[in-house]
């Protein structure tokens, strides 16, 4: 019988986790059941309501229109093909045939839909990512034509993340579906409650014989060390782990899997409060930061130090903008704030959540703002409160761990660097964003995307930019011997059912 969760549940941990493992327990074929130690219980099993970092859990639940393999690799889903018309005004899905919902509905055209429907009308957080979406036509059962208002080519890889998750058309007005996930993925949910939430493979699952193990059993510590400890002990067979605690792992026999991803760790300023509405104030605050002692003190290195979002390698970096050294700069720090009106600095308030980590970072910038005569107070917040202050934009700052490249970069300039942006409270803007954005969705073809999006990130760093990077996240796991097959979530997309377990 599935336990609804409390309220507690429904607070995210700063980071999430996913990997793989097989623990004690089995499946109802007999396939090892994963045990997965996770930083925190998911915002929402519902997309539309779902936290950036939720994909760890949403992906065993749903699938997408347009698949993408961690690696970042697009490849057909639900929909096996997809095609612009010639003027860029639509959008045409040719869908799967042969799938149902964990509910046996069928998965059809007008389960598109209705999902898109739904999910383009508030207070769904995915109508941004929709805006270019101005009609959903059911074409036949198994054909959809997206019309589209404006250039749609970052549309591919938005159908590929929370957008394109298709929850059952009877699901989709349910109240409790943000405990009670109802899609067409390899997984169903068994159980649910604060700390711990259980999955077993889904006999009805279309591609049932790619699934290996028997499901998923995934226990939430908060903090760092003990998830390791857990993985050690053999409670947990994987976990997410930082890049400090690689030696740690290695040393007791455990399986390391690292690699760069399209998440940073950064600063978020709200540009309508305190004194952050000056650009000045937020270039000096970018100077300030010392990313290289930041990267080496708290994460051995391997958080790459980085004025940008995005790290070399995807497509989207900048290369003039590559290094930190000419960025940290006290001095220029403590002119700009002289010419902002600000020679003594000035107060304000940083808030952070739980996690062990994000709090070290956060005192790390606090010293580090403090050469420059800028006082920092940290409040830490119940993870819950933290996210709810980032979507409503009540706060002055806060410490975060930001996907860059979900569902696609363009999204992310639309989110944090337009006004009407979901995590742009204080209505920040630049001259020419606007433009660039557009150029940067009228085709999927990201050679001829680069342009556009490096000239955006290049306007914003010196327009002082809104979020300020700190350094590229290095995602690291650590697994007990036997589980293999785990692939570094580079745009945060999972495919668990693909892990193997020998022993």
């Amino acid at each position: 019988m599935l336990r609804r969760a409390v309220a507690a549940l429904l607070a995210v941990g700063l980071a999430a986790g996913c990997g793989g493992g097989s623990g004690e327990g089995s499946g109802g074929d007999g396939a090892a059941v994963l045990r997965w130690g996770i930083p925190g219980n998911p915002t929402s099993l519902d997309p539309r309501e779902s936290g950036p970092l939720d994909p760890v859990f949403l992906d065993n639940f749903y699938e997408t229109l347009v698949d993408r393999v961690p690696s970042g690799e697009l490849k057909p889903g639900l929909a096996t093909q997809w095609t612009f018309a010639p003027d860029g005004t639509a959008l045409d899905l040719t869908l799967r045939t042969g799938v149902t919902f964990q509910d046996g509905t069928p998965f059809d055209a007008a389960a598109v839909k209705a999902n898109l429907d739904a999910a383009k009308k508030p207070p769904s957080l995915l109508v941004g990512a929709l805006t270019a979406v101005s009609a959903v036509e059911v074409v036949s059962p198994t054909q959809v034509r997206l019309r589209l208002s404006g250039p749609g080519g970052h549309l591919v890889n938005v159908l590929a993340g929370e957008a394109g998750m298709m929850i059952s058309p009877r699901a989709l007005g349910n109240a409790d579906l943000k405990t009670r996930p109802v899609g067409t993925g390899p997984f169903e949910l068994t159980d649910i409650a604060d700390g711990r939430l259980s999955m077993r493979a889904w006999d009805g699952y279309w591609n049932r014989g790619a699934v290996r193990i028997g499901g998923i059993d995934m226990t939430v510590y908060a903090d760092e060390a003990t998830r390791l400890r857990a993985v050690r002990s053999g409670q947990s067979d994987g976990s997410t782990i930082t890049p400090s605690q690689v030696n740690e792992a290695r040393s007791a026999g455990l399986t390391v899997v690292q690699g760069p991803n399209t998440t940073f760790n950064g600063v978020l300023l709200n540009t309508g409060s305190s004194e952050f509405g000056n650009p000045k104030v937020r270039q000096a605050i970018s100077y300030a930061v010392d990313r290289k002692a930041i990267s080496d003190s708290l994460y051995a290195g391997a958080c790459v130090p980085s004025v940008q979002p995005f790290q070399d390698g995807f497509w989207a970096y900048d290369a003039e903008l590559g290094g930190t050294d000419a960025y940290h700069d006290v001095a220029r720090a403590k002119s700009l704030l002289a010419e902002a009106g600000l020679p003594n600095g000035f107060e304000f308030e940083m808030n952070v959540g739980p996690n062990t980590s994000y709090q070290q970072l956060a005192q790390a910038l606090q010293a580090q703002l403090a050469q420059v005569g800028i006082t920092m107070r940290i409040t830490v917040l119940e993870a819950s409160q933290l996210i709810n202050a980032r979507r409503t934009g009540r706060f002055s700052a806060t410490v975060s761990l930001v996907q860059a490249g979900r569902p696609d970069p363009s999204q992310f300039v639309a989110d944090f660097y337009t006004p009407g942006g979901i995590y742009n409270p204080g209505g920040f803007t630049a001259a020419g964003v606007a433009d660039l954005l557009a150029q940067s969705r009228r085709t999927d073809d990201v050679a001829e995307r680069q342009g556009p999006t490096r000239q955006i990130i290049k306007t914003v760093f010196e327009a002082g930019p809104p979020v300020i990077p700190v350094c590229g996240v290095q995602y690291v796991a650590a697994f007990r011997s036997g589980v293999d097959g785990f692939q570094v979530p580079v745009v945060g997309d999972y495919e668990f059912g693909a892990l193997t377990i020998t022993k």
